[in-house]
């Protein structure tokens, strides 16, 4: 429904407040991609921030640390590149302890009625999911969403068996260092040492008082 101004200076006032929000949402939207760039955050199937795996090894090795991160197995026997994302991206979806699973129980319900579905983003340098900074993916929960969107890197077709023996290590996972409390007891501050002369001073002044009270 179109709203009615009684007048144009409020219809330039609601103009100029539209016009703030908008810059606003693309200032914070701007802040955030400086984030995950500055962090490097990973989304699915990429070897860098908003960076597609050019390579098959390259995307093997991003599917590796997700499934890592998941708890799930490694890649396995036989097992394709195209199996392995395939493997990769439904424990994205089935994870409950990362995304939308950590959300307060009413907005998470409300969020799962749909086909969307929150992915936070990858950290390679924890090896872990950030859990603040993520995408929201439309239709993810679709059985043909795999299907419909993956392709396979131009070096391969996708298809090729893994090659479990060639596969290099994954990298090391780190944990953020938390500043521990000092355990030592804080020191007492002793107070200043009168000099002579605010010794002087203070005797002249009581002996004042006790002058004035006789």
């Amino acid at each position: 429904m179109k709203r009615i101004y009684k007048d144009h200076a409020e219809r330039q006032g609601a103009y100029r407040q539209r016009q703030k929000e908008k810059q606003e949402a693309a200032a914070e939207e701007a802040d955030e991609k400086a984030q995950c760039v500055a962090l490097d955050l990973r989304f699915f199937g990429e070897s860098a921030f908003d960076h597609n795996a050019e390579t098959a090894k390259e995307e093997i090795q991003i599917h590796r640390s997700f499934l890592r991160a998941l708890g799930q197995p490694d890649v396995q026997q036989n097992e394709t590149l195209r199996q392995l994302g395939k493997r990769t991206w439904d424990a994205l979806l089935n994870a409950e302890r990362i995304g939308i699973d950590k959300w307060p129980v009413h907005l998470r319900d409300s969020y799962k009625s749909g086909y969307d579905v929150w992915i936070p983003m990858f950290d390679p340098k924890t090896q872990d999911f950030q859990g603040w900074h993520g995408y929201s993916v439309r239709g993810a929960m679709k059985p043909d969403w795999f299907e419909t969107h993956w392709t396979a890197p131009k070096d391969c077709t996708g298809d090729e068996i893994i090659s479990i023996e060639d596969l290099p290590a994954l990298p090391m996972k780190t944990k953020k260092l938390e500043l521990k409390q000092s355990e030592s007891k804080p020191k007492t501050i002793e107070p200043p040492v009168p000099s002579t002369q605010q010794i002087l001073l203070d005797a002249r002044v009581r002996l004042s008082e006790q002058l004035r009270d006789l």
